[in-house]
């Protein structure tokens, strides 16, 4: 019988053209040195096409190694009208079901520009399809890529251990919490074509969104799929902050406009970005009680403060752990400490920042690294040395 198809997918405006060419050449290059795949690859480019004009040479390299470039035209529009990536992810589908490549055999790993690939996120996909025991699977993201041991580049560590929360509640009836990540992430064609990226507008976690679709038609069909990612974290802190505001907002915007999304989860997905937005008053109270000296507010706060420590000691601890056989740089104790501080106030400033201001599609995060900076030790096909 003929082996199954993946579909590797870089969705983008396509604009931070080096960042997608390492990440198209890190699955060519992976594609040649894995042994043992039990499918047959595509590797497909969906761009805007300004992310086109940027750089066609990067573009026209990549078609010739086997790449096929799909340019959303300007004037595309969905039943909906929705906008920003969606619309993008909302095309591919449409291409794909006239490719035909919308039925059981196929399946598409969904990359964001700078989601590179190794040896070990390609066996991992080959066991998920093998074993067949679910319709959605979903991993770990490490963020080693151009690491320059920045505050923003510190506080990702943290994402890729929260990572072991969202994966053990993907997995649960009804994923009492809210995460899902937009990028490596593998399902089965027809049953993403079958829910769609359409929605009303703009909508920031279109992620979110499509697994809230997904387990409302479908019901717990999430796995776990072995092996990592690699991806970059922002480089400056506006980024950072700019970043965080849309995840905020995504959360919002679920919890107010989803209607798919039943009543108990909405409710703990409005919790969980209240939790996130309770953080930065928390750490105001606890300020200002030890200048005023009020004693009683601070036994109080007590009975939390050590626990939210730890666990987040706990988090950049197991993060760098996961990372340190692939970061070049190890901070001192010192500096990681500070910066560290630095990366997860602004964290705790985010919600508060979605709160008066609201993100737009001309919000632009680069990921191509300054080529003024030196970069540490990366192979040539785009993912580190190690990956």
């Amino acid at each position: 019988m003929r082996p199954p198809t993946v579909l590797f997918q870089i969705t983008a405006i396509g604009k931070n053209s080096r960042a997608l060419d390492a990440s198209a050449r890190s699955v060519l290059y992976w594609l040649r040195n894995t042994p043992n795949l039990a499918f047959r690859p595509l590797l497909w480019l969906v761009v805007e096409p300004e992310g086109l004009w940027s750089a066609p040479t990067v573009y026209e390299d990549l078609e010739r190694a086997g790449a096929r470039l799909i340019v959303v035209p300007g004037e595309y529009a969905t039943p909906l009208g929705t906008t920003g990536k969606a619309r993008a992810l909302q095309y591919a589908t449409e291409v794909r079901t006239r490719s035909g490549l919308s039925n059981p055999s196929v399946w598409v790993y969904h990359q964001d520009e700078e989601t590179c690939v190794g040896q070990d996120t390609l066996t991992g996909i080959s066991d998920f399809i093998r074993e067949g025991r679910a319709l959605v699977g979903t991993g770990i993201i490490l963020y080693p890529l151009d690491w320059m041991g920045t505050p923003s580049h510190l506080q990702e560590l943290t994402r890729s251990f929260d990572d072991l929360r969202v994966l053990d509640s993907l997995t649960l009836p009804g994923n009492p919490t809210a995460g899902f990540h937009g990028s490596h992430f593998l399902v089965r064609a027809d049953v993403e074509d079958a829910v769609g990226w359409d929605s009303i507008g703009y909508a920031p976690s279109e992620d979110l969104m499509f697994e809230i679709r997904v387990r409302a038609r479908f019901g717990s069909v999430f796995g776990v799929l072995k092996g990592f990612a690699y991806e970059k974290g922002a480089f400056s802190l506006r980024d950072q902050l700019r970043q965080r505001r849309r995840w905020m907002h995504g959360v919002m915007h679920a919890v107010v406009h989803c209607r798919e999304l039943p009543m108990r989860r909405r409710i703990t997905v409005a919790y969980c970005g209240l939790s996130w937005a309770s953080a930065l008053p928390s750490v105001a109270i606890l300020v200002a009680s030890l200048f005023l000296r009020y004693g009683p507010l601070l036994e109080v706060t007590s009975l939390f403060t050590g626990f939210v420590w730890v666990s987040m000691v706990l988090a950049y601890l197991e993060g760098y752990r996961l990372h340190s056989k692939y970061v070049d740089r190890s901070p001192s104790i010192p500096r990681f400490v500070a910066n560290g501080l630095v990366g997860a106030f602004i964290d705790v400033l985010a919600p508060w920042y979605a709160f008066v201001t609201r993100p737009t599609l001309s919000d632009f995060i680069p990921k191509d690294r300054p080529v003024a900076s030196d970069s540490p030790a990366l192979d040539r096909s785009g993912g580190t040395a190690r990956a």
